[in-house]
């Protein structure tokens, strides 16, 4: 009698745990919540970072000296030194700018979207009046950084760290295409692909 009696709650903990409370329906209302979650989480516009703007990044020493296959004990000297200097500038620059950019992140993030088309353009002017300098100064020092690499590489290894330049500057531009592409997909000849095929 005791073996049944045990038995019968053995089965009756073993059916209390076996299934969550609200059911299968529980289930499945919190995976579609987190799903929810993930569309709103990949919908999200990328933040506007004003130092990606302003042209403000570092080089890898190693990938660059990788990337442009540099052997010589003496090159790789010379150009990590060359790199080393202007990330130095660079970091300089980002350290006294750096409030100023701050706060621009701060304003242009939390500025609304629908806004109307006199506000968006008195808000690029502020944006142009605090990136321009600096992106002028960072301007300056990558002239200077291109001329010293110049004459430390050879002209196909000059050509390689140009496009390498040109892919990492590129890689922090907004893409505006996809946002206007976005707005104006109605069905009106498909004008939006053929501006991304440009």
């Amino acid at each position: 009698m005791k073996k049944i009696f045990y038995f019968a709650i053995l089965l009756l903990n073993f059916s209390l745990y076996a299934q969550p409370p609200g059911g299968n329906g529980g289930v499945q209302r919190s995976g579609s919540m987190q799903n929810q979650q993930d569309d709103r989480d990949h919908k999200k516009p990328k933040e506007f970072k004003s130092s990606e703007a302003a042209g403000l990044f570092y080089y890898e020493i190693d990938k660059v000296l990788k990337k442009l296959k540099i052997k010589n004990d003496d090159s790789k000297y010379k150009v990590s030194k060359a790199l080393r200097e202007y990330n130095f500038k660079i970091r300089e620059i980002s350290f006294l700018n750096s409030e100023k950019l701050s706060d621009l992140d701060l304003v242009i993030n939390s500025f609304p979207k629908r806004d109307d088309n006199e506000s968006r353009r008195e808000m690029r002017v502020k944006v142009d009046e605090v990136i321009r300098p600096i992106r002028d100064e960072v301007h300056e020092n990558e002239i200077k950084l291109n001329n010293d690499l110049e004459s430390l590489l050879s002209e196909k290894q000059n050509k390689k760290w140009l496009k390498y330049q040109k892919k990492k500057k590129e890689s922090l531009k907004p893409k505006k295409s996809e946002n206007r592409n976005n707005q104006n997909s109605r069905p009106s000849g498909g004008r939006g692909g053929e501006q991304r095929r440009q």
